[in-house]
C-alpha cells in the first residue's frame, strides 16, 4: 500500500474495535437462532418429570386433547417450536408419557394439524372411537372428545397454512451465513487469497476480489471494507426472514385455533397463546446482527480517502528550464503549421 498523507482511520484501534463488536455480535446472533432452533427438541428429566426442553421459546402454545372431570380446561398442553410439535401431560396416570412430539426436523408442506393431534391422541392411549369420528363436522354422529369435534371443520380440510419448513429453512439459513461471515473475517487477516471470486457467471456483480495472488494480497483496507460491508448486510437480512415469517406465522395460527375455539361447548378454552420469549429472541438476533452491519459501515465510511486526497500527493516537479524548453518547443511546432494542421518549412 502506498504512503498516503492521511492515516487511514479504518487502521486505528477504533477500526479494529468495531470489527470485533461486528464479530461478538454475530456470534450472539448465532447463539440465539440456535436456542431457538432446539427449542422442544429433546425432553430432559427434573424431579422424576419429563419436560420439553426451553418450552418457554414455543412460538405458540394451547391446550387440548384431555379434558378435566367438569370440562372446565384442558390437561395437554401442546406447544409449537421452530423444529417440533411437542407436548405435555404434567398429570398422566401411571404408564402413559408425560412429554412427546408428533414431529421433529424439518417437515415439507402443509401441517396436517388434526394428523398430528391423533398422533398425540395415539401416544396418551386414548380410546380410538372418541377421536377417529368422521373427518368433518356435519358428516355422521359427532366425536365423543369435544376437543376432536371442535377441529372437525372445512378450515383445516387441506391442512394449516403454516410454513414450518420455510421457517426451518430460514433459521438454519442464518446461522450458516452468519458463520461463513466469521470464518471470512479471519481469511481476510490470515489468507486473503482464498477471498478471490470463484464465480462462474455474474461475476461482476461478485463483491470478492479478482486478480492475482500478489494483486489481492495489497488491496488497502477500504477495499476489505467495501467487501466486508456486503456479507455484514446479507447476514442482517437472513436474520430478519426468519424472524419477520415467524411473527406472521404464529398470528395466523392463533386465528385458526380462535376459529376452532368457537366451536368448543361455553365454559372451556384452548387458552391459545403466542409465547414471546422466543420471536423475541429472534427478533433479538435480528438486531444484534445489524449492529454488526452498522459497525462494519461506519468502519467503511472511517476508512475512505478523503476527497481530493490526491491533490495533496508530493509528485516529483520538474526543473523550470526543462518546462520552458517544452513549451518553446511546442510553440514551434504550432508556428510551423498552416490553418490545417500540416507543415510549412
Amino acid at each position: 500500500m502506498p504512503n498516503l498523507p492521511f492515516k487511514p482511520l479504518g487502521k486505528t484501534p477504533l477500526g479494529a474495535s468495531l470489527v470485533s463488536v461486528a464479530l461478538v455480535s454475530g456470534v450472539i446472533s448465532a447463539t440465539l437462532l440456535i436456542c431457538v432452533f432446539i427449542a422442544g427438541s429433546a425432553i430432559t428429566h427434573s424431579g422424576g418429570r419429563e419436560h420439553l426442553l426451553f418450552k418457554d421459546l414455543a412460538l405458540v402454545s394451547f391446550d387440548g386433547i384431555i379434558a378435566n372431570n367438569d370440562t372446565s380446561e384442558f390437561l395437554v398442553h401442546i406447544y409449537w417450536f421452530v423444529n417440533s410439535l411437542a407436548w405435555e401431560y404434567p398429570d398422566a396416570p401411571e404408564g402413559i408419557p408425560k412429554a412427546g412430539y408428533t414431529y421433529r426436523g424439518l417437515q415439507w408442506g402443509r401441517t396436517d394439524i388434526r394428523k398430528e393431534l391423533r398422533k398425540i391422541a395415539d401416544d396418551l392411549q386414548l380410546p380410538k372411537d372418541t377421536y377417529t369420528c368422521d373427518r368433518w363436522g356435519g358428516n355422521g354422529p359427532p366425536c365423543q372428545n369435544i376437543f376432536f369435534e371442535a377441529w372437525r371443520s372445512w378450515l383445516v380440510a387441506d391442512g394449516l397454512p403454516l410454513a414450518s419448513y420455510l421457517i426451518w429453512i430460514m433459521v438454519v439459513s442464518a446461522v450458516v451465513v452468519c458463520l461463513m461471515g466469521i470464518v471470512k473475517e479471519w481469511m481476510i487477516r490470515k489468507w486473503p487469497y482464498a477471498m478471490r471470486c470463484r464465480c462462474i457467471f455474474l461475476k461482476r456483480w461478485c463483491p470478492c476480489p479478482k486478480g492475482t495472488r500478489e494483486e489481492i494480497e495489497k488491496l488497502d483496507d477500504y477495499t476489505w471494507d467495501k467487501i466486508r460491508l456486503t456479507y455484514w448486510l446479507l447476514i442482517a437480512v437472513y436474520f430478519l426472514l426468519p424472524a419477520g415469517q415467524t411473527t406472521i406465522s404464529a398470528i395466523f395460527f392463533l386465528k385458526y385455533i380462535g376459529y376452532m375455539e368457537d366451536r368448543l361447548p361455553e365454559g372451556i378454552s384452548m387458552s391459545a397463546r403466542r409465547d414471546m420469549k422466543g420471536e423475541t429472541m429472534l427478533w433479538a438476533a435480528f438486531f444484534v446482527s445489524a449492529v454488526g452491519a452498522l459497525c462494519i459501515t461506519a468502519k467503511w465510511r472511517m476508512s475512505r480517502r478523503p476527497k481530493g486526497w490526491m491533490d495533496e500527493q508530493s509528485l516529483p516537479q520538474l526543473p523550470r528550464g526543462d518546462v520552458e524548453a517544452g513549451g518553446d518547443s511546442r510553440r514551434a511546432r504550432v508556428e510551423a503549421t498552416d490553418g490545417n494542421g500540416r507543415y510549412t518549412d
